[in-house]
């Protein structure tokens, strides 16, 4: 009977993670929303579920509906320390807030994400680039990356919403992921006053190298 049960539980949690990828795959955002929120309802207890309501809250931010945002990001938020993603939660809620310009979440959120530490931006392309380096370099541009997707109905989702905010955008195709980047630029300073100016327009990113 219990290695039934134990055949039983593997099985489950092989279904959940196979509908999982199968949504992460999806091209059509909608249809991979009712992916997600299905491993929400089967499967609320699993990993795959806090990963499902973070890819869902990433959704609205793209289209700019921020009180969905807020509404989903905050179950994850809720949980603590017990979810691996309350980390990215407490720092997309606080940009959520930024948008809102809630004064008393955004000092709230500030806080709690002073506290954890902020690693969400941090990237590996970030690591590659000197930050003292202020040196123009022909056969390299600077560029503010800020998202990178495998599927090109995510990434057509945020440049119409940074086109809809007359924010300049372009895309870089590396490997199966096309990067929405904004601005290039030949030295690191211009980049970096840049970067400044799109997260007072709620947007965060970071300063990449790129040939241009």
């Amino acid at each position: 009977m219990l290695l039934f049960f134990t055949l039983l539980l593997f099985n489950s949690t092989e279904n959940v993670k196979a509908k999982y990828y199968k949504a992460v795959r999806t091209q059509n955002p909608l249809d991979a929303l009712e992916y997600y929120r299905e491993i929400i309802n089967d499967a609320p207890k699993t990993p795959y579920a806090d990963s499902s309501l973070f890819r869902i809250g990433m959704f609205y931010y793209l289209i700019g509906d921020f009180d969905q945002v807020i509404n989903t990001l905050e179950i994850i938020y809720n949980r603590g320390n017990k979810s691996t993603l309350y980390q990215k939660a407490c720092y997309w809620l606080k940009r959520c807030y930024e948008n809102i310009e809630d004064t008393v979440k955004i000092k709230e959120f500030a806080s709690i994400v002073d506290t954890l530490g902020d690693l969400t931006r941090k990237e590996p392309d970030s690591l590659l680039i000197n930050n003292s380096d202020t040196q123009i370099d022909a056969t390299m541009v600077y560029t503010i990356q800020l998202g990178a997707y495998r599927d090109r109905e995510w990434s057509d989702l945020f440049l119409k919403r940074l086109k809809e905010c007359n924010i300049e955008s372009h895309t870089i195709e590396k490997g199966e992921y096309v990067k929405v980047c904004s601005g290039k630029f030949s030295t690191r300073a211009e980049a970096d006053r840049w970067l400044i100016e799109l997260r007072n327009n709620g947007f965060d990113g970071f300063v990449i190298k790129v040939k241009p």
